[in-house]
């Protein structure tokens, strides 16, 4: 009888017994072990439904109470393509405020950054000037920024009221975010974070990454080489002739961009990702000297350094 009664998952002695959970749940006897892990996996839960919590309310709280006036950018420290639109607008001197979220907490899938921009990735703007209205991809948040500035200044620094000019902008900010930056993100990737070692991806796209600049490269020096003949007019028989080489010209490290004379989005959108591509192995100075020229002159504006802080 005493044995039956030591192994009565009812008996009050037994201080392993959880019983009168529900009238259908029979009483379980744990080992502290198994007690432990179950005390540990509610404090786990605990913490991350008081994180989750945290996380949400930060969130849900802007969306609750948006500002009357300015952008909001919704950009990740780590995101070059965030950093792409901060450049804009702190070119043309808007008023914004950067919430950099935080991906660890999934701040990207809360259910109202999802209803602004239902890719759940960055960046996202909105604006609160036109009635909270928001905008994803930085392509298009980049033509949206200039068009409205251009509509409601009859000007755009970074743009072009010639719609032949708008149509050469177009596509370098296209061939920027659908070939230059997807190439370096996906180098990126594979040299140093996909789960296993991957040779010939790492090739692949560090090889695409060159070629892209290739471009780049080959159109700049068109640029450079119409912009000496124009400007150092005495010596342009010589470098027509080739017996004196454009890089003895005075106008050799001038600025030249892509569409006309000034810098315009077509330039300022290759900044941020120019900015990390020696992460993959590639020396701009070395291989790419117009490419890095360019690169420097711009990372040198005022506005691109402000950007590129987070200010």
């Amino acid at each position: 009888m005493s044995n039956n009664n030591n192994n009565n998952p009812n008996n009050s002695n037994n201080p392993h017994t959880i019983s009168n959970l529900s009238a259908g749940l029979k009483s379980v006897t744990l080992s502290d072990q198994q007690q432990n892990e179950v005390n540990l996996n509610l404090l786990q839960q605990q913490l991350h439904n008081e994180a989750t919590s945290s996380q949400q309310s930060r969130i849900t709280h802007f969306f609750q109470n948006q500002p009357t006036e300015g952008y909001t950018l919704f950009s990740h420290r780590s995101a070059p393509n965030g950093f792409k639109v901060a450049i804009i607008l702190s070119e043309l001197n808007l008023p914004f405020n950067t919430i950099f979220l935080d991906f660890n907490n999934g701040e990207q899938r809360a259910p109202e950054f999802v209803t602004i921009n239902p890719n759940a990735r960055v960046p996202a703007l909105i604006d609160h000037f036109n009635e909270n209205t928001s905008i994803w991809e930085s392509g298009a948040i980049i033509l949206y920024l200039v068009s409205k500035f251009l509509k409601e200044n009859g000007e755009c620094p970074l743009w072009s009221d010639n719609l032949i000019e708008q149509s050469q902008i177009s596509s370098w900010l296209f061939f920027q975010t659908s070939g230059h930056a997807p190439m370096i993100g996906q180098a990126l990737h594979f040299r140093y974070f996909h789960s296993c070692p991957v040779p010939s991806a790492v090739e692949r796209y560090t090889d695409e990454v060159r070629r892209v600049y290739g471009v780049i490269e080959m159109a700049l020096a068109e640029r450079r080489e119409a912009l000496i003949m124009d400007l150092d007019v005495e010596n342009a028989a010589a470098y027509s002739a080739g017996t004196t080489p454009l890089s003895q010209s005075r106008y050799f490290d001038y600025p030249v961009w892509l569409v006309g004379d000034r810098a315009t989005v077509a330039d300022l959108s290759f900044v941020p990702w120019n900015n990390v591509v020696d992460r993959i192995g590639i020396n701009l100075k070395v291989e790419f000297p117009e490419v890095y020229k360019w690169t420097k002159y711009m990372m040198r504006r005022p506005a691109v350094i402000r950007a590129l802080r987070g200010d």
